[in-house]
């Protein structure tokens, strides 16, 4: 995240607000690689003006290093403009400073589980620079749990309605200090199916107030595990005695032959009954003995044996930790079980917005 400030900001007499925003702009905590933003600014404007001269020797070193970055930088953009033009488009020191004060949300259906696979594609995707790693570390990235597809338009509100005073002030939109992205399940049972109507009023909700979002491809988030780790999973569990391990290794024994769409848009916890499902869902289990079917109905069974509270043995919430502890879980085995660039394009969407 880069933000431009501009030379009238250097002509004000705000020196205590500029100088809280360079602490924001350039906070970095011990082990972090990088600074929360990076800046820019006109040095042939600013280097001569009246507040740049009250700077101390390290600021103005840390404005003018993130300055001259930005000319070594490969496609560098200005993500915020501050200035004291006061208009939609730009940001006050006040307003700058309020908007980089709060967290970079991630709103998801539940954040306690599904983060996990978000995590795992910033650990894996990210770049040398790891600003996103960073962002997580520090908590400049927050998730944000909405508790359900129908609570999702409720919670964006109150995060934007929490900006109301402050923007009546300015005379502008709380939209305007609101960073965040929603990603969402697509709960689709198979490929061609139409997204449920809940979701076509939640999108024009985001495209009216102009929130960045993505539906995923697959089913859920727990489609996105590797193979690998699947297959870890019964090695791990094959010898055991545990009624829900033996349920576990039969499940894993059969997802193994399962087709790539069969795999996408699996319910782990468990399938309908075959007579109950759509069409469309039918026709890609059909080839399934019903045997073999009725092993999917029973869900994946898994247990993490080794946790020590019941709640933490659940599938529910054992199963999408393996996303950030499994060693195999990388890069590779992601973009593979995903089949498409998804996941490489939800890290580039977090990383543009920030």
């Amino acid at each position: 995240m880069r933000i431009e400030i501009k030379e009238n900001i250097f002509n004000s007499n705000d020196h205590k607000k500029l100088d809280h925003l360079i602490r924001i702009v350039f906070e970095r905590p011990l082990g972090s690689v990088n600074t929360k933003a990076k800046v820019f600014i006109d040095l042939n404007e600013c280097l001569n003006s009246n507040l740049y001269e009250k700077l101390d020797s390290i600021d103005k070193e840390l404005l003018e290093v993130s300055t001259k970055d930005y000319f070594y930088e490969d496609s560098p953009t200005i993500n915020y403009t501050v200035s004291n033009d006061n208009n939609q488009e730009s940001y006050t020191l006040e307003e700058a400073i309020a908007l980089l004060n709060a967290p970079f949300w991630i709103l998801l259906e539940n954040s306690r589980n599904d983060q996990e696979l978000i995590k795992s594609i910033i650990f894996n995707f990210d770049d040398n620079e790891e600003y996103l790693k960073d962002c997580l570390k520090n908590r400049w990235i927050e998730f944000d749990n909405a508790g359900g597809c129908g609570n999702v338009k409720n919670l964006l509100k109150q995060r934007i309605n929490s900006f109301e005073n402050f923007a009546s002030i300015y005379s502008t939109n709380p939209r305007k200090y609101y960073r965040g992205i929603v990603i969402l399940d697509s709960d689709k049972d198979f490929k061609t199916q139409t997204i449920k109507p809940e979701y076509v009023k939640l999108e024009s909700f985001f495209q009216r107030t102009n929130i960045p979002y993505h539906i995923l491809e697959k089913r859920a988030m727990e489609n996105y595990m590797p193979d690998e780790v699947i297959i870890d999973i019964l090695r791990n569990k094959s010898m055991s005695n545990n009624p829900d391990d033996k349920k576990c290794t039969s499940w894993g024994n059969l997802y193994q032959y399962l087709n790539s769409e069969q795999k996408d848009f699996l319910k782990y916890d468990g399938l309908d009954k075959f007579n109950t499902l759509s069409l469309g869902a039918q026709n890609l289990y059909r080839n399934l003995l019903p045997s073999n079917y009725n092993i999917l109905v029973a869900g994946i069974h898994y247990r993490d044996n080794n946790a020590t509270e019941d709640e933490e043995k659940r599938f529910k919430n054992a199963f999408p930790k393996l996303f950030t502890l499994s060693p195999l879980v990388n890069k590779a085995s992601l973009s593979s079980r995903c089949g498409t660039n998804e996941l490489e394009k939800i890290f580039n969407i977090i990383k543009q917005l920030l």
